[in-house]
């Protein structure tokens, strides 16, 4: 066996080295270890959530951890994770299981909490616990201390005129707006990799993105990084006219549709329905920004024949729409986002940990102080303790 010698390695620059941000974080807090609370984790099982909740775990124990279906439902994931945390952890691989799942743990805790005399404090993605509690355990919502959310998803499902439980989130803040421009950002550089196995390039190619938000703008301004032509469509009029004054072409509606290679959904709601897609030309890619299967209507393309070209993109031969010939339409990840491809670049470590950082200051909150029942964003102050420290930990470095 060829032996290799280590005398001559090198430690890591520090520049190349991660600050454990998020271990100081707890620590700078000072979080009490509550016996009057219980916890849930819903979310994306990545190695910076595996930090996080390494990091509250002295404080914060999980009754249970369970994986969003579409980046978590697989066997790597579910065996990392059961290995370090045991039969906490849930990594259901579809809609349905995934939704029963979310039943039987809400289901295991609030007994708990009932027996105990306990509250339950939840930390999710996009809404889906929310939702369930209101649909299944409306008699149980007063064991409820509260749900942290992440995404914008999430905070506009929680803006209903019923909730009955408070909804603590990050969604706006500064520390996600920087997030959200590299998630648009990974986003394109996961497409351009799927172009380039596919041996062509988004070079000079147009491409049309709905929503010109923060996910959008940072597709957009990643798209003309590697000499696309982006064009940014918002029904917000201030939106199109900041995303002019930066040097965008963009309009409230779309006029580029039918030259465009790439068609990219980032509003958070339905963008791409069955009348935008039947305007495509022959060719074109659809891909999702949001952090459900919600911007492309995938169940009217699931009804005509189609073929996988890609591990990742299922091609569907759509039928002849007013002077079109037939066409072939490609669909990214399933309609799911881009960026959760597995294997694409995402956002690099230590800037998703600036907002994990923050669902852990609302999670302390929780802890400490009763809220009434509403959404609650996360306050400056807050917001700038996280800065500060993460600025002092990577100047450590």
């Amino acid at each position: 066996m060829l032996q290799v010698s280590t005398e001559h390695l090198t430690p890591m620059p520090p520049s190349f080295c991660r600050a454990d941000y998020l271990p100081a974080l707890v620590e700078r807090l000072n979080i009490p270890h509550s016996r009057k609370h219980r916890f849930i984790l819903v979310g994306h099982l990545f190695d910076d959530t595996m930090r996080m909740v390494e990091a509250v775990r002295p404080v914060m124990p999980f009754d249970a951890i369970v994986g969003v279906p579409y980046s978590s439902g697989n066997p790597i994931t579910r065996r990392k994770w059961q290995s370090i945390y045991g039969p906490a952890v849930h990594c259901p691989e579809t809609e349905a299981s995934f939704r029963d799942t979310l039943k039987n743990v809400l289901r295991d805790s609030l007994e708990k909490c009932r027996a105990e005399g306990q509250k339950l404090i939840i930390q999710e993605v996009s809404g889906y616990v929310l939702e369930l509690l209101h649909q299944q355990f409306a008699p149980d919502l007063h064991l409820v201390e509260g749900v942290v959310e992440i995404t914008k998803q999430g905070v506009w499902r929680a803006a209903r005129p019923d909730l009955k439980v408070p909804v603590l989130h990050c969604a706006e803040s500064e520390l996600k707006r920087f997030e959200a421009r590299r998630s648009g950002e990974a986003i394109v550089r996961s497409l351009d990799g799927l172009a380039r196995d596919l041996g062509i390039g988004l070079a000079g190619r147009h491409a049309t993105v709905f929503g010109a938000g923060w996910i959008g703008t940072g597709a957009a301004e990643t798209l003309k990084r590697i000499d696309a032509i982006p064009f940014l469509v918002d029904t917000d009029p201030l939106r199109v006219a900041e995303a002019r004054l930066c040097g965008f072409q963009a309009d409230l509606v779309p006029t580029d549709l039918e030259r465009s290679d790439l068609v990219i959904g980032a509003t958070g709601q339905m963008s791409i329905p069955t009348a935008i897609i039947d305007r495509l030309r022959d060719g074109c890619i659809l891909a999702s920004g949001s952090s459900r299967c919600v911007e492309i209507d995938v169940g009217y393309l699931e009804k005509h024949p189609s073929e996988e070209i890609h591990s990742c993109i299922r091609v569907y031969d759509l039928p002849a729409q007013s002077g079109h010939t037939s066409r072939r339409i490609g669909l990214v990840n399933k309609g799911f986002p881009a960026n959760f491809i597995p294997g694409s670049a995402s956002v690099p470590d230590e800037i998703m940990e600036l907002v994990l950082g923050e669902l852990i200051v609302l999670m302390a909150r929780l802890v400490e102080t009763p809220y009434a029942p509403g959404l609650h964003a996360i306050d400056r102050d807050s917001e700038a303790l996280c800065a500060r420290l993460w600025i002092d930990q990577r100047n450590r470095i």
